[in-house]
């Protein structure tokens, strides 16, 4: 089974997404007021990518942050299928990003 854990370590706050004991994929971000940024994204699997992003983002929610934020350099495919869009830097409203549905594919 897939987890997400977070984590709050050495001034870093992230998700590590975990099958079984072996780490598969983590994200990093800060939050500031309403919003969150991703400072950084590990993951190989665009699926366990996705699911780091909401995790991140609920998160980051669930402590007042209401916009999300990355750099177009870290992000993905999975960023853009939760509706990031801009320039440079990427941004989405986090209720607008958790309420679209789980593109999974029937996982």
């Amino acid at each position: 089974m897939i987890k997400f854990i977070p984590f709050d370590r050495e001034g870093a706050t992230g998700i590590t997404a975990l099958d079984g004991d072996n780490a598969i994929g983590s994200c990093t971000f800060a939050i500031n007021g309403y919003f969150m940024v991703f400072n950084s994204v590990e993951c190989d699997d665009d699926i366990i990518t996705e699911g780091l992003a909401r995790s991140a983002m609920n998160y980051a929610a669930n402590r007042n942050a209401y916009v999300a934020k990355i750099n177009r350099d870290i992000s993905s495919a999975a960023f853009l299928r939760l509706g990031f869009s801009g320039d440079d830097m990427l941004s989405v409203e986090i209720p607008e990003a958790l309420a679209s549905g789980c593109t999974c594919g029937g996982i």
